[in-house]
């Protein structure tokens, strides 16, 4: 099995540091700065951001408008989740085959002799190498985000009010409510276009419920005078939306 050419973070700069410092392409004056500032720099590529934060899964993702049920929410975990995993296995391919490629080069050079052409080698080398320490960062924090995707998936199940196993179960219900919400906050702003495409998902998913004695349920919480207002425009049984 292969194995990882792992750098531990803190050396990260330090790596980056002596590859600027071969190619020259740096003064004496601006190096310096590059060195004072490497502890730093060190601390930037283990903290900074790659994929979302906790917050933006939460709040950004899993917003109230676009998924306004814990099905909803608890979907949209899985399918992010398994994004990310799968995305993990891309990348892991792509480890490996920088890895190959690093020791095929490694052997060029036991066999090169022109001093030029073993320096392109080892060129190559070096940017294979920095390339697999992104691969790792990238990778962890992917694992990352997987975990946190598991754990929001575990706080949301003791309120589900569908299984686990069949996404379509909660979708009536989810994309209705959704719609209602869009609805009532797009009031008259919108394309026409845009107005036309939700009166037409929402006035579906309301004769969908209603077939299903559904109504009361979706609308339990909106005010009487709202229900009044969708029982007007959509024709449907005040009595229906009454009952949640």
């Amino acid at each position: 099995m292969s194995q990882a050419l792992v750098v531990p973070g803190e050396r990260y700069a330090e790596s980056a540091l002596d590859i600027i410092n071969q190619s020259s392409i740096l003064t004496d004056k601006d190096l310096a700065v590059i060195v004072d500032l490497k502890e730093e720099l060190a601390e930037n590529f283990l903290r900074s951001q790659i994929w979302r934060t906790r917050t933006e899964m939460e709040v950004s993702v899993l917003n109230d408008m676009n998924f306004p049920t814990p099905d909803s929410k608890y979907w949209q975990c899985q399918r992010e989740q398994n994004v990310h995993f799968h995305e993990l296995v891309m990348l892991s391919y792509e480890y490996r085959k920088n890895l190959v490629e690093i020791r095929k080069l490694e052997k060029q050079i036991a066999v090169e002799t022109d001093p030029d052409d073993k320096e392109l080698l080892i060129i190559d080398i070096e940017r294979k190498k920095f390339i697999s320490r992104t691969h790792e960062r990238f990778a962890q924090d992917r694992i990352r985000e997987i975990k946190e995707w598991h754990e929001i998936k575990e706080g949301l199940i003791p309120n589900l009010e569908h299984g686990t196993i069949d996404c379509g179960e909660h979708q009536l219900i989810s994309y209705t409510r959704r719609w209602i919400v869009q609805f009532l906050n797009m009031g008259n702003g919108g394309s026409p276009g845009e107005r036309q495409n939700l009166m037409s998902q929402l006035e579906m998913g309301l004769k969908a419920c209603s077939s299903k004695g559904l109504l009361g349920k979706i609308m339990s919480e909106l005010t009487p005078t709202v229900r009044s207002h969708f029982a007007k425009q959509f024709g449907l049984n005040m009595s229906d939306l009454l009952k949640g």
